[in-house]
């Protein structure tokens, strides 16, 4: 019998991570080869276990992880990125796709699917639901309904989502070790292209945007 294939866990919560080990402990092809409840964690445990397969969560730390997917992908690009996240499939999964996974699963959907997922991975196919293939294909066709957050880069989101969390130009520039200027020129744009007025204007949407968002995931985290 041929050796299992590894996968490495990414998610910051106990119960998901048990879960998953659950799932996949007796599986026929794979096997857990770690577990990263943290980004530095998860960056670390990439380089030195060099997984096949690798479950993530977007929401490490209260954040959206395109980032993380980018630089895990970029550490170990032999490496499938299977996202199991309670973030909008929707909304995140083709930004996730862009930088280096390979399937999305929401977490409001039955565990099985996530091994469902990395069936699909380990056979050369990729792992998103009907529903995103579609708006995919609606995308590329230059169909669908005009969503102006669509057009926003993942690095305009990113910031558009801590300004809906309260944080201030500072807070951000710091954060994400940006100048406050470069923060300060990303709202401008994020004005622009949301064809909003003022600074209030912006911090009103933003704040719409994230208590939206975190109440989908709430709702899709109790499912």
């Amino acid at each position: 019998m041929s050796a299992k294939r590894s996968v490495l866990l990414v998610d910051d919560h106990p119960v998901a991570l048990a879960g998953l080990r659950l799932l996949l402990e007796k599986h026929r092809l794979f096997r857990v080869c770690g577990e990263a409840r943290d980004v530095t964690a998860a960056r670390h445990l990439v380089g030195e276990l060099q997984p096949e397969f690798i479950v993530l969560d977007l929401r490490l730390g209260g954040r959206d992880g395109i980032e993380l997917v980018e630089d895990l992908h970029a550490l170990h690009p032999a490496a499938q990125i299977l996202i199991f996240s309670s973030l909008d499939e929707e909304r995140y999964a083709k930004r996730t796709l862009r930088a280096g996974a390979r399937g999305f699963v929401a977490k409001d959907r039955e565990l099985d699917e996530v091994r469902a997922g990395l069936e699909r991975l380990a056979g050369g196919d990729y792992a998103f639901s009907t529903l995103v293939q579609r708006a995919l294909f609606d995308a590329a066709a230059g169909g669908g309904a005009a969503d102006p957050l669509e057009e926003l880069s993942d690095r305009e989101l990113q910031i558009f989502r801590l300004l809906g969390e309260g944080k201030s130009t500072y807070d951000i520039a710091e954060g994400l070790h940006l100048g406050v200027k470069t923060v300060g020129t990303y709202r401008e744009r994020l004005k622009e292209k949301l064809k909003l007025k003022s600074a209030r204007e912006l911090e009103d949407a933003a704040r719409d945007y994230y208590e939206r968002e975190e109440r989908a995931a709430v709702l899709r985290d109790r499912k």
